[in-house]
């Protein structure tokens, strides 16, 4: 009989018993990518004025081909050479990008925290 009742029982794993352990901050894939997305602001703002520079000399090189083609064909150039600080390509897509995604799972990280926390029942005051 004691063998029956054991077996209508629900099924349950071998470390049922055992109290729930807190989950460390770094078992969330939210943190992570927190993480990363900070790592990869960062990265953006050191090699900006490093790309800035890159950037308006290739756009340079460009222009000043655009310019002797128009001045072969008789047109004066109209376009403005790029300067460091004005380029057609700058970085500001990839910045709004990643600060997107990086709120994104900060708010993701942070829900799902809040969801895993038990309920505290506060008494109820008169």
């Amino acid at each position: 009989m004691r063998l029956l009742a054991h077996a209508c029982r629900e099924p349950r794993g071998y470390n049922a018993e055992m109290a729930a352990a807190s989950r460390s901050i770094t078992d969330s894939p939210w943190f992570w990518a927190y993480l990363f997305g900070t790592a990869a602001l960062v990265a953006l703002a050191l090699a900006g004025p490093k790309f800035a520079a890159r950037q308006a000399q290739i756009e340079r090189e460009f222009q000043g081909r655009e310019r002797a083609a128009q001045n072969l064909g008789g047109q004066e150039p109209s376009l403005p050479m790029s300067t460091t600080g004005q380029t057609l390509i700058t970085l500001r897509p990839l910045f709004i990008g990643m600060a997107i995604l990086t709120t994104a799972a900060w708010c993701l990280y942070w829900w799902s925290w809040r969801r895993s926390q038990p309920a505290t029942s506060e008494p109820a005051t008169p």
